[in-house]
Parts: C-alpha cells; sequence; structure tokens
C-alpha cells in the first residue's frame, strides 16, 4: 500500500426524490407485453448468499451474526451491481448521530448510511480487496448554512481491516489521523471538503 494510491469510490444516494421518481414512473400506464418480455428476459442480479472467506478473514464485524438492514432502510437502498444482501448487514458500532452498516457483495464492501438532517439513505461501495488495502468511509458534511462556530462540520465514518491501528485522512494536503478500534475509526473536524485519499497504517507485530 503507497501513499499516493487514492480510494475511488462509487458513491450512490438512494433519495427520497428518486424513490417518488420511480414511483411516478410505476403509476403511469400499465407495460405493454413488450416491456414485460424484455423485463422478464433480463437475468436477475446475483446475490452474495454469505460473506466471502477474504471478507471474513478481514473484516471482524463479518465474523458475528448479521443483524440485516432495517425495513425501511432497505427500501431506500439499491446497488445492483455491487451484489450486496441486506440481510448480511452489520451495524457498525458507533457513537455519532445517524446509523451506519457494513454490507457485503459480491466481490465488494458498502456501509450504508442514514444521516440526521440528510433525506433517505446514502451507500458508497469499493472493491473488498480495496479496503483492505485503504480502508474507506463514508463522509457527512454539515451544510454552511447550520454550521456553528467550533463545532465539528465534518464526520467520516470508516472500515478498515483486522490489522490496522491507524487511518490517515488526507484532504487538499492536510493530514488527520483516526484510530481504528476493531476495525472502525471516525474522525469529526472543521474540514469542508471530502477527503483525496485514506492512507492506513498496520498494528505492529508483537504490541
Amino acid at each position: 500500500m503507497t501513499a499516493s494510491t487514492t480510494v475511488s469510490w462509487r458513491a450512490r444516494a438512494s433519495s427520497l426524490v428518486a424513490l417518488l421518481l420511480t414511483a411516478g414512473v410505476a403509476s403511469c400506464g400499465s407495460a405493454t407485453p413488450d416491456d414485460a418480455e424484455l423485463r422478464s428476459a433480463q437475468p436477475a442480479p446475483h446475490v452474495l448468499e454469505q460473506p466471502a472467506h477474504i471478507q471474513r478473514h478481514n473484516f471482524a464485524l463479518l465474523r458475528t451474526r448479521p443483524e440485516g438492514l432495517p425495513a425501511r432502510t432497505r427500501r431506500l437502498v439499491s446497488v445492483p451491481d455491487a451484489g450486496i444482501n441486506p440481510a448480511l448487514a452489520q451495524r457498525i458500532p458507533v457513537m455519532v448521530p445517524g446509523s451506519y452498516w457494513l454490507v457485503p457483495g459480491v466481490g465488494s464492501l458498502c456501509v450504508v448510511s442514514e444521516v440526521p438532517g440528510t433525506p433517505g439513505a446514502g451507500t458508497i461501495c469499493a472493491s473488498t480487496r480495496q479496503v483492505i488495502e485503504q480502508g474507506f468511509a463514508t463522509i457527512a458534511l454539515t451544510p454552511v448554512e447550520r454550521a456553528t462556530a467550533g463545532v465539528p462540520s465534518r464526520l467520516l465514518v470508516g472500515i478498515a481491516p483486522d490489522d490496522a491501528r491507524k487511518a490517515l485522512v488526507h484532504t487538499h494536503g492536510s493530514v488527520a489521523v483516526a484510530q481504528v478500534f476493531r476495525g472502525v475509526f471516525v474522525l469529526r473536524d472543521s474540514a469542508r471538503a471530502p477527503s483525496d485519499f485514506i492512507e492506513l497504517r498496520p498494528t505492529r507485530r508483537g504490541t
């Protein structure tokens, strides 16, 4: 792992607006026979049945009994190409506003988040190998109109492999350090920009 490698996340947001648009399309008349045939001919997306060995081996959260996404959250999340299984979701234990889950997919890992003041649910995904090498995090920025002087305006909730002890968050030339505890790290600061990349420091042998 090198410090110059950039985490290329696929950021996705399942918002209430998207849900309303979907409902609107579904209610506009009935499907034509051609439409129905086209949909039935498309193969169903492959969904992970259980975490892969490499996922369980590197992430302690995935070695515990899955809790699953709440039903209301499942309705807001759709990442078909990641092959995630909402039933395998694990709640990320953090003492910050909102709710966060780690969800394994086919060759990928996703973090689903519900943040107070933000409609819907956010989802970020990266390949399993990428998360093992670099970790990854979901980022929430307090809107300028709601920002309060002296109060952190950026919140990162991240996942790292079991052997990581620190996550170095690089943003526009500055570096903030977050301690990793049982594969989870949290960073609250006053930065008003997403991070450029995350660099992990492994646990020292014998410590």
